[in-house]
């Protein structure tokens, strides 16, 4: 065997043996922190636990999502048994903000309601968090904690209070946090491709303690203890930079396994490749592991190049034993793909009370194949990004703390501003 024979054998081992460890320790932390599925009924004895009160949910939109009417109508009926509901829309002129209306006007609500437009526009953060800094207005004094819920996320009438429980079960918990779980509602390419990469970031998040700002609640104290109004008031996201800020007042992130929320909508690969990309940018900015996300999932891809270059070489020079070899490890790496994402899977499915359905292997052969060159490409893009375009803004990236609002188009149109509505 060659030098170059040892390093694709070695290599293919280490990274198929890794990523069985993680899943693994994916699988032991969801056994370790199951709760009763999000969306069961109230179980007896569950009205004495400990409820962290008043609460406060705050929901960011800037356009209308396909499920932000169930959204917006879950939110108002949480059987948390004090809550407030506070939805900041990008602008009057959004179409979220009269489909947030209508919505929220079919509910009976069992909660206080104040739906307003964003003020101003910020030029030194993204919108997502001048609009996040806007909703948590006097939250220190009138609430114990924080909820925020991304319109994408369906919750289920215990969703606010199983994040309170969490957070009043462990005083060294400073944020509760579930995370998503993509379930393609037909056969595209992007559909597949994106359940795919989001298995392995999953347990990528769950396993290095990244919280996910979809599904996240937080007490109130820690807006002034761990000095995040300053953070999110020069950051690019709201979720990410977390971890490091609690690391510096002794408190944890701790995920909640029947927190994550099932996603059935349509992507395409285009607007995949870009969504992936601005993920991998909030890591790179903000999380100390991402030298160890970059590499990993770098490696992957690079080896298997190196894999074939090698089996190549052998071939021709007639060695069928070392042929054997780096084809025997190439097919082990392949085959973990499929077998771990059907893993991750059902440990998912287990941990949110949800039946498995039937799952194409021609689909789940695509989708975790194609990930895999996906997120390599991802990476690389977002080691270069300098600038960033989410939800029609385009931000210029000078630094975790040094972002500036370039151009918003939408802003340009926007008509006078009606009142707030305010429901108490």
């Amino acid at each position: 065997m060659t030098p170059l024979d040892i390093a694709c054998i070695a290599m293919l081992i280490v990274i198929t043996v890794t990523q069985v460890v993680l899943v693994a320790r994916f699988a032991t932390i969801c056994g370790w922190q199951a709760e009763r599925p999000d969306g069961s009924v109230p179980q007896p004895g569950d009205e004495g636990k400990a409820c962290l009160t008043p609460a406060r949910i705050v929901l960011c939109l800037r356009g209308s999502d396909p499920f932000l009417g169930d959204t917006l109508r879950a939110a108002a009926v949480q059987d948390h048994p004090d809550y407030e509901l506070r939805v900041i829309v990008d602008s009057e002129c959004d179409p979220a903000w009269q489909q947030t209306r209508e919505a929220l006007a079919e509910v009976d609500l069992r909660c206080r309601l104040i739906i307003e437009p964003l003020e101003g526009r910020p030029t030194t953060a993204s919108l997502k968090c001048a609009s996040l800094l806007q909703g948590l207005d006097d939250a220190e004094a009138s609430t114990a904690m924080v909820a925020l819920l991304d319109a994408d996320v369906v919750p289920s009438k215990a969703w606010l209070r199983t994040l309170a429980e969490t957070l009043a079960d462990d005083h060294r918990c400073g944020v509760a946090t579930g995370n998503r779980w993509y379930a393609p509602p037909d056969a595209s390419p992007g559909s597949w491709t994106r359940a795919g990469w989001n298995a392995g970031a999953l347990v990528q998040m769950v396993c290095f303690g990244i919280p996910w700002g979809g599904t996240l609640a937080f007490r109130s104290d820690l807006l002034e203890a761990a000095g995040l109004r300053a953070k999110w008031s020069a950051s690019f996201c709201e979720d990410t930079l977390l971890p490091q800020a609690l690391r510096g007042i002794g408190r944890k992130v701790t995920f909640v396994p029947s927190l994550i929320a099932v996603n059935r909508e349509h992507v395409r690969l285009p607007a995949l490749f870009e969504w992936v990309a601005r993920q991998l940018l909030t890591a790179r900015l903000y999380h100390p592991a991402w030298p160890t996300v970059a590499v990993f999932g770098l490696s992957a891809p690079i080896t298997v190049l190196a894999t074939a270059v090698a089996a190549m070489s052998a071939a021709t020079r007639g060695d069928l034993s070392t042929l054997g070899w780096l084809l025997g490890a190439l097919f082990g790496f392949l085959i973990s793909l499929p077998t771990l994402f059907i893993w991750i899977r059902a440990v998912v499915h287990r941990s949110v009370g949800a039946r498995p359905r039937r799952m194409p292997l021609s689909l789940l052969l695509w989708g975790v194949l194609s990930a895999q060159c996906l997120y390599a490409a991802a990476l690389l893009k977002a080691m270069a990004m300098r600038s960033a375009q989410w939800r029609g803004v385009t931000y210029a990236i000078e630094g975790p703390w040094r972002i500036r609002l370039v151009r918003d188009a939408a802003h340009l149109k926007t008509p006078p501003r009606p009142a707030p509505l305010h429901s108490i």
